[in-house]
């Protein structure tokens, strides 16, 4: 577990990056196990459904890349077009970008419309 204190979604530092000269690139892991959405393969069957329901839909993704200053916590935001079994795929129109997420690295996400349940 980490041990800090710095709360990484109370200022918005995280999406325009941070000086790469002023920290490694590299920090070991300080967990025994990978990050990720966890629980059983039951929750992540309903997870995958609840995205197959919300194509097309807006989402903010908050994500946690554990190894890296740089990158370590960043959200992605845009349109739910695509999900397989452990990415999913936003376009963010916005921007003109397209963005393949993994799961593994989501600490949660955002709708921006009612859910479809």
């Amino acid at each position: 577990m980490n041990n800090y204190s710095y709360n990484p979604y109370q200022n918005q530092s995280y999406q325009s990056g941070m000086n790469s000269n002023s920290y490694p690139n590299y920090i070991p892991s300080q967990s025994s196990s990978a990050p990720g959405v966890g629980g059983s393969a039951q929750n992540n069957d309903y997870a995958e459904e609840l995205l197959n329901k919300n194509l097309g839909k807006v989402l903010k993704v908050y994500m946690s890349f554990s190894d890296s200053i740089e990158w370590r916590d960043r959200i992605f935001e845009g349109t739910l077009e695509a999900w397989g079994r452990d990415f999913f795929l936003l376009n963010d129109k916005k921007n003109n970008k397209w963005y393949m997420v993994w799961t593994i690295y989501i600490d949660f996400i955002e709708f921006s419309e009612e859910v479809t349940l």
